[in-house]
């Protein structure tokens, strides 16, 4: 392959990955991380919603939004009735979580 050949090749995969690095950016919004084991992923936002899954250091969030909820003990021992609306990137279950573990 020629010389201009390889340059429009490798220009094209640029072109390439920086596009699906913007598209994922738009359509995940902001990221995080669960910060103990086995955080739970609920239907709600409020402790008696139904569990859809769990979350673990490591497997990363896409956060969509913030959202008012049920005030929760965290355990550092300060309240917080923040929650937020995610999916997981590793299981991608999608529920909410409270802020305590984000």
């Amino acid at each position: 392959m020629s010389g201009l050949g390889t340059q429009v090749i490798t220009i094209a995969a640029e072109i390439k990955n920086s596009l699906v690095e913007l598209a994922d950016k738009a359509s995940h919004g902001r990221a995080g991380d669960f910060r103990e084991p086995g955080v739970l992923i609920r239907s709600a936002p409020n402790t008696g919603a139904a569990a859809r899954g769990v979350g673990n250091p490591g497997d990363n969030v896409n956060i969509r939004q913030a959202a008012g909820g049920e005030s929760v003990r965290c355990p550092d021992g300060s309240t917080n009735s923040e929650w937020f609306d995610v999916t997981n990137r590793r299981t991608r279950v999608s529920g909410f979580v409270s802020g305590c573990f984000l």
